[in-house]
């Protein structure tokens, strides 16, 4: 029996994750033993943690009676979150670095990972939209009919994270690891307030319950100059919430003779720090998609240096494949883009033109607001 009770800390294991990779990116690929070999030696993890073992949907169906290992549920979870964030291209061995994107962000990062320092590693909260989907291709494999796991919200909620909420027990005892169970909590109740909002629409006072389809009937109603405001808007509601102890200053300048640039953000930290972030705004008609020349264009109107000047792409419709490529490759640029669905979650996610109202978490659109930004 193991002498050993609990795994580290998550916090530390992923940050040993990320050191890992970093020390192994100049491999083009970084194989199951030597990651493996590496990780343990930096999370010092020995033969006892990989004995706590906890009973999976998996077992108790088939009767495995001695359950699975914690351990290797946590690597998954590891590797589902390098992938979120942009270190690696995909969380299957072997396993690919990924220099070109966002790598800047890791570069000085060593230190335990909390709920509070983990939007320095994943700032637009992708680690949350990955754990959601692996959760519903879970459920899925529970053999739910199809029926059911689209319309019975309450049960696919119910059953949420069902193995993992296990293996945090197991592995850390009653009350959970910290950071596993922020990861846990911020998925669902992102996953809640995107779920309720797919139901039928309903009209109420001068609010409509909203769907994705409505809120790009509403931003389509703009003119281009007002999705520019728009664009402005959205990207500071965003940096106040994620660094609220930051000072922002912004400047549309899409008026004028932009040389590619509709907007401006600075962003100026206590410490001395200052951020720009460069937004070029396209409100564009359903096929005309940004090419690679397009971002061309737009990277070579703000400065080439990584870790302080920030391109944000947005558009209503999407990217070429071509042009994706491109955003991955470049080294010289930080480049982010924003496609439809992405600008809709960031629009719920920060509820800006949108109210949530009641308890239960509703968002409307927040007519309003769209009324002040047609007025610009």
């Amino acid at each position: 029996m193991s002498n050993i009770t609990k795994l580290p800390a998550f916090g530390d294991m992923l940050n040993a994750g990320i050191q890992t990779i970093k020390n192994l990116s100049t491999r083009n690929t970084i194989g199951r033993t030597v990651f493996y070999r590496e990780f343990e030696k930096s999370a010092q993890i020995v033969n006892d943690h990989k004995e706590i073992n906890y009973m999976s949907n998996y077992d108790v169906r088939h009767e495995c009676h001695d359950g699975s290992p914690c351990y290797d549920e946590i690597i998954d979870l590891i590797l589902l979150c390098l992938s979120a964030m942009g270190l690696v291209k995909e969380d299957k061995f072997s396993l690919v670095p990924n220099l070109n994107q966002n790598f800047a962000n890791f570069i000085t990062f060593d230190e335990k990972v909390t709920p509070k320092n983990i939007i320095r590693l994943d700032p637009f909260g992708k680690v949350y939209f990955w754990l959601a989907g692996n959760n519903f291709t879970q459920y899925i494999g529970e053999g739910i009919p199809n029926s059911d796991y689209i319309a019975n919200l309450k049960r696919f909620d119910n059953k949420a994270f069902a193995d993992l909420q296990k293996v945090n027990i197991a592995a850390y005892g009653k009350n959970g690891d910290a950071l596993v169970n922020h990861l846990i909590e911020e998925t669902q109740r992102r996953t809640s307030i995107f779920m309720n909002n797919y139901a039928d629409a309903t009209v109420g006072n001068d609010f409509v319950k909203v769907t994705p389809d409505m809120i790009m009937a509403q931003i389509e109603s703009l003119s281009p100059l007002q999705f520019e405001w728009f664009c402005l808007k959205l990207i500071e509601r965003s940096l106040e919430i994620e660094s609220p102890e930051s000072n922002l200053t912004s400047r549309h300048t899409g008026r004028s003779n932009d040389n590619g640039i509709d907007g401006l953000i600075i962003q100026d930290f206590p410490d001395g720090e200052v951020h720009n972030y460069y937004i070029q705004a396209k409100l564009y008609s359903t096929g005309n998609n940004i090419s690679n020349g397009d971002l061309r264009n737009f990277i070579g109107a703000y400065p080439p240096q990584k870790t302080n000047h920030h391109g944000l792409f947005i558009t209503t419709t999407s990217f070429t494949k071509p042009a994706q490529e491109y955003a991955s490759s470049t080294d010289s640029h930080s480049l982010i883009l924003i496609d439809q669905m992405n600008l809709i979650e960031l629009m719920m996610q920060h509820k800006v033109g949108l109210k949530e109202v009641n308890a239960k978490p509703k968002l409307l659109l927040d007519n309003e607001f769209f009324e002040k930004i047609k007025l610009y």
